[in-house]
């Protein structure tokens, strides 16, 4: 009786929550429909998808593949100043809105499972444990673990670490990118055995120069994957 009751009074709170702070879209602040969190279906869809053909995609991918470590790259969207996408990963990283990872992360399965790619583990892009402890997620973990409710592919997310606390990529050149990437990551004791010519997808939030994937995939050769494929929410210029 008493969980009935309990149960009651937090639906009956949520229901007053919602009367008076209605849920609104955070992009286009509309009302929201049931059963719809954080962002409206007009809005996803509004998203630039990221498509093969585009010139961004072809450009990044050759990015990648051309450094001998990535051997593929699959990405849902297109990260665009001031559209819905960015309003989307700003409130993922900054606002706390975890959920939104794990829809990023569905979303990204989706596609992954369209396009037949197949992986053995699934590898989120480690935060610097000072990043991590000041964000309290890796959100790129959380886009993972949304990935694995659609593909059912294991996270093995103590498999790499940063051991180099970098700066924000978004403000840096290209060349300060790479090297700020350089060394900032390594492997850990973990699971070394189990890794050995398996395939792994690699999933970050946002690609840009492909650096960040780059030096992953470099440690996770180096721990014996036979093959790395990256995956991301999004590409940018």
């Amino acid at each position: 009786m008493r969980f009935v009751l309990s149960g009651s009074i937090r639906s009956f709170f949520s229901c007053l929550i919602d009367f008076v702070y209605p849920p609104l879209c955070l992009s286009c602040h509309r009302l929201l429909g049931r059963d719809v969190e954080f962002v409206c279906s007009d809005c996803w869809c509004s998203i630039h998808a990221a498509a093969t053909e585009s010139p961004l995609f072809v450009e990044t991918a050759g990015k990648l593949t051309a450094s001998g470590v990535v051997d593929g790259l699959v990405s849902l969207y297109v990260f665009e100043k001031e559209g819905v996408f960015q309003v989307v990963v700003h409130n993922l990283k900054y606002g706390g809105v975890q959920e939104l990872g794990l829809e990023l992360g569905r979303r990204l399965g989706r596609e992954i499972a369209e396009q037949g790619v197949r992986a053995d583990a699934i590898v989120p892009v480690p935060l610097h444990r000072r990043k991590l402890r000041e964000r309290g997620y890796n959100q790129a973990e959380l886009i993972a673990r949304g990935v694995s409710e659609i593909s059912g592919t294991p996270v093995w997310s103590d498999l790499v670490r940063r051991k180099k606390y970098t700066k924000t990529q978004t403000t840096l050149t290209l060349n300060e990118r790479r090297e700020n990437m350089e060394d900032a990551f390594e492997s850990t004791i973990k699971r070394k055995g189990e890794v050995k010519g398996k395939t792994i997808l690699l999933i970050d939030d946002v690609v840009t120069t492909g650096a960040t994937i780059i030096g992953c995939a470099r440690v996770l050769h180096a721990s014996g994957a036979q093959r790395v494929i990256g995956a991301s929410a999004a590409l940018a210029e």
